[in-house]
């Protein structure tokens, strides 16, 4: 049951409004921009971002298109089943479809968070689907924001790690939505609260080994010196901004540049001189995007290591220069350079056996001075 919303004389900060169920419309209306959809598939692990996401979303059905609930238990705490059966419950009673799905085949402990988060979207998207769902939909906050932008920047990110994470990205053929990405975490309590909706609290959230936490227990004395949650998030929606007025350029400079692509997609082979000329970061993203032109679909989701990709970078626009041969493998790629050409093509499959390519598979560059002509 929803409740009204305080009276203006009485509202309450900005930063504790309660969210009301038209902002929650226009906030998933927003995230989904010109997308076509068939379903959205709510991940609602219990906690209470991902409850008002579902509670919200049920007052404004009638608006959206058809809904259904994921919770994913990764039967790593006992209180999870219980999690999962409370939000089972809930849909219940409002009257919408619910799954609990187990993370079975996770990986012998211990392992990180990462690993959990991966293994979480991959039962997701493939619940999503089974039951046809366009997009999955989490409910991360602006605070989630912060504290991504946070951890990306101690790792050492270049600008497209800066961005965080977006409102719509695509995952394959499925979309995830982030509509609760600008609103602070305060406000999502203060709607649960106004509303006497129920939640858990993971007890992980609080548990200082992991890096996310202790950012999160820095996140106050960051505010006292200006770096807000708001200011972070402000940031990241630049970075953003930025790389995708890049990303722009980027993708018609490669499409002059492309000599053939074969019709296998397993090679480009592309001019050289622009991979010298242009501005180092324009070129090092072209190469970037003609290694995922000739990835395989396992790999289309991997990271590139970026200190590795501006090594191979440097290196390359030397040969180039000094109009020599160069040859160098990184991660499922072979870039050569000869005669004032560029090929990019797919590594040969690893053998465990083989010194040099053990070498490879720890990410090392192999340079050899030929090129398949």
């Amino acid at each position: 049951m929803l409740r009204m919303p305080p009276d203006k004389d009485d509202e309450p900060p900005p930063d504790i409004l309660p969210l009301t169920p038209e902002e929650a419309l226009a906030l998933f209306f927003g995230a989904l921009g010109n997308d076509e959809t068939k379903g959205l598939l709510l991940a609602v692990s219990g906690g209470p971002d991902s409850i008002a996401m579902l509670c919200l979303a049920a007052a404004v059905r009638a608006y959206l298109p058809p809904l259904a609930v994921a919770t994913v238990d990764h039967r790593l705490r006992p209180e999870a089943a219980e999690e999962a059966k409370m939000v089972a419950g809930l849909c219940k009673e409002l009257k919408i479809p619910h799954c609990t799905l187990p993370w079975a085949d996770r990986p012998a402990a211990p392992f990180s968070q990462e690993a959990a988060r991966k293994g979480r979207y991959a039962l997701l998207l493939g619940h999503a689907r089974a039951i046809e769902a366009s997009h999955i939909v989490t409910a991360h906050t602006l605070d989630d924001q912060a504290e991504t932008v946070l951890m990306r920047m101690a790792s050492g990110t270049g600008l497209g790690g800066l961005g965080a994470m977006r409102p719509n990205v695509k995952r394959g053929h499925i979309g995830h939505l982030r509509p609760f990405l600008d609103v602070p975490k305060s406000r999502v309590l203060a709607t649960c609260d106004l509303h006497g909706w129920h939640f858990a609290q993971d007890a992980s959230n609080r548990d200082g080994r992991y890096k996310r936490v202790r950012l999160r227990a820095l996140m106050p004395v960051l505010a006292q010196e200006g770096l807000t949650p708001e200011r972070l998030g402000k940031l990241a929606a630049r970075a953003r901004r930025t790389e995708d007025a890049i990303e722009h350029v980027v993708e018609r400079m490669l499409d002059a540049c492309v000599i053939r692509h074969a019709p296998d997609g397993g090679t480009m082979r592309l001019k050289a001189e622009p991979f010298c000329t242009e501005p180092f970061e324009i070129a090092m993203r072209m190469l970037r995007r003609s290694m995922f032109a000739i990835a395989s679909r396992e790999n289309m989701d991997a990271q590139i290591p970026l200190a590795k990709l501006e090594m191979l970078m440097r290196n390359l626009r030397m040969a180039i220069r000094d109009q020599r041969p160069f040859r160098s493998t990184l991660a499922w790629a072979v870039v050569a350079h000869a005669n004032a050409l560029i090929e990019v093509r797919s590594a040969p499959p690893r053998r465990g056996s083989n010194k040099g390519n053990a070498v490879q598979s720890r990410g090392a560059l192999a340079i050899a001075p030929d090129v398949s002509k």
